[in-house]
């Protein structure tokens, strides 16, 4: 399978070093500086639960031209970042499949108007970070077991189909775990109705992740704006909660769910994969809370505590 990353940022960079040392037929597309410094060095990673440096020597384009051919696409671009992406990927035939991999409460509306139904695949990257002077800083283990941290894909239609076991199959190919969805709309606006509260906490400690943690009164706002999103996605007929372990934000009581998400904000993980991507992410996260709040607007569901946290945002 001949892939490319379109986006050299953390999550594509990730991935295709992980994908390019289980052998894969991989190049990533950058611009500018990045594309010049990868070019020279190639990809450089720092996996901050662990320690470890890596580095893979992939193929680098700066341009993806119109006769070029790839069985997958990978997109880790920002959603608010994504309509010229569209129109150039739109433009080559030779693309099979494309998979977006990022934040999404909208649906896949504007995806298919610029792109045939039958080459878009949605997911969810299970790693996070950022990228200082061209290093990735990234986390996608969880101690003290070292597995790595799934990613999620699913069919627009919710039919796994012969190229969603062969996209599962390439990444479980660079022990990469995969997560099948058949509700990939569902599961991506449930993970909004958590993330938005969550970059709205850490907004307002100043993306200090441990801070956010102190604050109890915080914690209590996230949790309650959590269960919020939740009744409004409800309401909007997506019963179906996902990912699963969000479930236990809605079961348990409020004070167990708030040392849950207090431990959480106390890990390394938080702060390279929330706090490090909050900061460097700000328009998107803007557009994440706008997005959720057209959503609740369509509800007649209160949302106080989604409302208080979106105010740390925007």
């Amino acid at each position: 399978m001949k892939i490319l990353f379109f986006g050299a940022g953390p999550i594509g960079s990730v991935y295709a070093h992980l994908l390019h040392r289980a052998g894969g037929d991989v190049s990533v597309l950058a611009r500018g500086e990045r594309h010049d410094w990868l070019k020279e060095h190639g990809l450089v990673l720092l996996n901050e639960l662990t320690g470890q440096q890596n580095s893979s020597r992939v193929k680098v384009v700066n341009e993806l031209k119109t006769d070029n051919e790839y069985d997958l696409v990978v997109v880790s671009i920002r959603k608010n970042k994504l309509l010229p992406v569209f129109e150039i990927l739109a433009a080559r035939p030779g693309i099979k499949s494309i998979l977006f991999m990022g934040n999404n409460a909208l649906g896949f509306d504007e995806y298919v108007k610029h792109l045939p139904v039958e080459k878009v695949l949605m997911g969810f990257p299970g790693a996070g970070g950022g990228i200082r002077e061209q290093v990735v800083h990234y986390a996608d283990r969880e101690r003290p077991n070292g597995k790595r941290r799934a990613i999620t894909i699913g069919e627009i239609d919710g039919r796994n189909k012969e190229r969603t076991m062969a996209v599962k199959s390439l990444f479980e190919s660079a022990a990469v775990p995969v997560h099948l969805t058949t509700e990939i709309d569902g599961w991506l606006k449930y993970h909004v109705a958590l993330v938005s509260p969550l970059v709205g906490a850490l907004y307002k400690h100043d993306c200090d992740n441990y801070q956010t943690a102190k604050d109890k009164d915080t914690l209590r706002e996230l949790i309650r704006a959590a269960k919020e999103g939740g009744r409004v996605l409800r309401a909007l007929g997506l019963s179906k909660r996902q990912p699963f372990a969000f479930n236990l934000f809605y079961w348990l009581p409020e004070i167990i769910s708030m040392m849950g998400v207090k431990a959480l904000l106390e890990s390394k993980f938080a702060e390279v994969a929330f706090a490090m991507h909050a900061k460097a992410a700000r328009d998107e996260m803007e557009e994440l809370a706008r997005e959720f709040q057209q959503l609740a607007a369509m509800t007649s569901v209160d949302t106080p505590n989604v409302d208080t946290l979106r105010s740390f945002i925007a």
